[in-house]
């Protein structure tokens, strides 16, 4: 894009800059305002006028929206409007962010003082930005501005990293993850905000007198629990999938679709998979999701010629925060070449190819769902302790002992080991394993809850709710 054409995109696409009543116009905010949902993750509350962030999280989980809860935050705040600039990036090329800046700056905010807010919507979409954004932050006034990018691929993440290094400015943390909400936030949206609400604990500090009493005042919620844990099984948390369980009892399939063009026509785009490859694909994945993955066997059933191709278009799924591996554990590192097992971050992605073929394809059955729920939660919960861990999948791993395995375990578990058991009986034969290769542990069951020795067997909503707030 020319400059010319870069500044008219800029002056139609910043509403504020002329129209003090933007917010009841704008696309996503009328969207959130249509809905019974009360979901507010707030990534972005914590900006500072020269800090660096970089939102990433797969697409349709919200970050749009939440670039504009942001900016109308600062609007309310007194933050001149001009100084607000958002733009889209998926249509620029390389080049183009150098001109764009230029653009907002030295011609449509000439003349204003102080810094720019700068939301750049989709940045990973455009060839080479980390090398744009780190000239910019070294050579402009861009430098001193706040600089909100989002993203919905982590292909780049570590290149960007080495770049955006020294360059973060008054940001706490640079990195951000805005994933599909996790139990708790879908348990209040389903309408049980009155149970109580413990701050969320450590995993390592899991099995401590605090939380088994929090268990004890749960207790007179476990049905209610364990319902809606079983409605998260089949909703899961992309929050346009709740506010259609809110209003019409079960997700639309408008945005079924969406979710299908998200996965098949943008994460598996660049790899040219075609739509029955993306279907067997998500069947592979939905009938393996509690087992180690053989490269050899997802080559077959996707039907290419390498199993370096099978490989690339599972790590396309990563990437584009689909899914995530959960690797073998050696000592306290992963085994990368060991087989590594592969769950989605949301129910719903699981249920896709079944869906998809109008049951012909059978979905995934709740104990294996529960399972990965319980790891994507303790993916958030050390998240929480150490931001822009989840990217490097080395925390939450899956030990194997004794021709069994532990499902979840790795040095910040602080010697625990968490392991999916979604049963109601028969719980001590189970916790054989876990004890065997790490003395003590949780089982995260369907409705027992003993916590009298070694291994406690805990309700997975329990487990769950615990964890994160």
């Amino acid at each position: 894009m020319n400059e010319g054409q870069l500044t008219r995109a800029l002056a139609t696409g910043n509403a504020w800059w002329r129209d003090p009543g933007w917010e009841r116009k704008d696309r996503d905010l009328r969207a959130l305002a249509a809905t019974t949902l009360d979901y507010d993750p707030s990534p972005l509350s914590d900006v500072v006028p020269d800090g660096l962030y970089v939102l990433r999280g797969p697409r349709r989980v919200g970050k749009s929206l939440e670039i504009k809860r942001t900016i109308s935050r600062l609007l309310h705040s007194g933050v001149e409007p001009r100084r607000i600039v958002h733009f889209a990036c998926d249509e620029l090329g390389r080049g183009d962010l150098q001109r764009l800046v230029s653009a907002g700056r030295e011609v449509l905010t000439r003349g204003l003082e102080g810094e720019r807010y700068w939301f750049l919507d989709e940045i990973t979409s455009v060839p080479a930005w980390p090398e744009a954004i780190k000239w910019l932050r070294d050579n402009t006034a861009f430098g001193g501005d706040c600089v909100v990018l989002t993203g919905s691929s982590a292909r780049d993440l570590a290149d960007a990293q080495k770049q955006l290094a020294g360059r973060l400015g008054g940001a706490g943390h640079s990195d951000r993850l805005l994933l599909p909400m996790g139990f708790r936030r879908f348990a209040q949206a389903m309408g049980l905000g009155e149970l109580p609400r413990p701050d969320a604990v450590r995993a390592r500090d899991f099995m401590s007198p605090e939380v088994d009493a929090a268990f004890t005042r749960l207790l007179p919620w476990l049905d209610a629990l364990l319902s809606t844990w079983e409605l998260y099984l089949r909703v899961g948390g992309f929050p346009r999938a709740v506010s259609d369980q809110l209003a019409h009892g079960d997700v639309r399939e408008d945005f079924l679709r969406a979710l299908w063009d998200v996965t098949a026509g943008e994460a598996l785009r660049g790899a040219g998979a075609s739509p029955a490859q993306v279907q067997a694909m998500l069947a592979r994945l939905t009938r393996g999701l509690a087992s180690p993955l053989a490269i050899e066997s997802l080559r077959g059933d996707i039907g290419v010629e390498s199993p370096h191709t099978a490989k690339a278009r599972l790590q396309d799924l990563v990437f584009a925060y689909l899914a995530w591996p959960c690797h073998r554990r050696e000592g306290n590192t992963p085994k990368l070449s060991a087989q590594s097992k592969y769950y989605f971050i949301d129910p719903l992605l699981a249920r896709l190819a079944s869906l998809r073929s109008q049951g012909a394809l059978a979905e995934a059955d709740a104990s294996v769902l529960s399972e990965q729920q319980l790891g994507i939660e303790l993916l958030r919960n050390i998240e929480r302790e150490q931001p822009g861990s989840y990217a490097h999948f080395s925390d939450v791993m899956y030990q194997k002992t004794s021709g069994k395995e532990v499902d979840f375990c790795g040095p910040r578990f602080g010697g625990l080991g968490f392991e999916g058991k979604y049963i109601d009986a028969g719980w001590k034969r189970e916790a054989l394993t876990i004890r065997a290769a790490l003395g003590a542990g949780v089982l995260a069951t369907r409705g027992l809850l003993d916590t009298s020795g070694e291994v406690w067997a805990v309700p997975a909503p329990f487990i769950a709710w615990m964890l994160n707030d």
